[in-house]
């Protein structure tokens, strides 16, 4: 066969040969496409499934946590009462030496004295314990101004039963100087223990004022 008239057929052949690769190409290509866009919607639905996390729309009501129940303490606590506070003694009283005081016989409170006179105290007191004054009880001085007094003398010369009356003296001088004086005086037992009036064996006392010595020398002597 001549080559001139095979040419045609060679050119012809050749065309379509490329058409069919080209239609293969084509087809590939498309493929590829869509796959290519079905991969990356696959990848965002698996991300969203795994990532997001749903809110419960459940309606069960939740269970309620345990709570310790506390014990109720008492609020009522105990006081103590407050304690009586004793006048002059911090000891109790065992009710045997007691004295009451009845009167002032001589010398009541306020009494005016001249400078250094000399004058006689006395209290009326009663028995007012259980146990009998003996003549070895004394009387003794306490506190404040002394007035010459003794530091300690005999109360009494005979016994005294309780609830018996009986008066207690003593010999006192008037300081020189003008003014307010106070002498407190106690009583002890024949064991020497301290009591006095009452149960807190409170002393007694003697209470004077002296003239004023320059004052008493500017008076007037008295007309005749």
């Amino acid at each position: 066969m001549d080559r001139y008239r095979l040419y045609p057929i060679f050119l012809l052949s050749g065309s379509l040969v490329v058409l069919i690769i080209m239609f293969a190409v084509r087809v590939f290509s498309n493929n590829n496409q869509t796959f290519d866009r079905d991969l990356p919607q696959a990848t965002v639905a698996e991300i969203v499934e795994s990532e997001v996390v749903l809110p419960n729309t459940s309606t069960e009501s939740p269970v309620p946590s345990e709570t310790a129940t506390l014990e109720p303490t008492s609020a009522i606590t105990e006081t103590q009462s407050p304690t009586a506070t004793d006048s002059l003694e911090t000891e109790s009283p065992d009710g045997c030496d007691i004295a009451g005081f009845v009167v002032d016989v001589t010398i009541p409170d306020g009494t005016e004295l001249k400078p250094g006179a000399k004058f006689t105290k006395t209290w009326r007191l009663k028995n007012d314990g259980t146990c009998t004054w003996t003549s070895d009880y004394k009387l003794y001085f306490y506190s404040g101004n002394k007035m010459g007094g003794p530091d300690s003398q005999r109360m009494i010369s005979i016994p005294v039963s309780p609830g018996t009356l009986i008066e207690v003296s003593v010999d006192l001088i008037a300081p020189e100087e003008g003014g307010k004086y106070t002498g407190y005086w106690a009583l002890k037992n024949a064991a020497g223990v301290h009591f006095g009036i009452g149960p807190y064996k409170n002393p007694v006392w003697v209470e004077i004022n002296v003239k004023d010595p320059q004052a008493t020398s500017t008076e007037a002597p008295p007309t005749p």
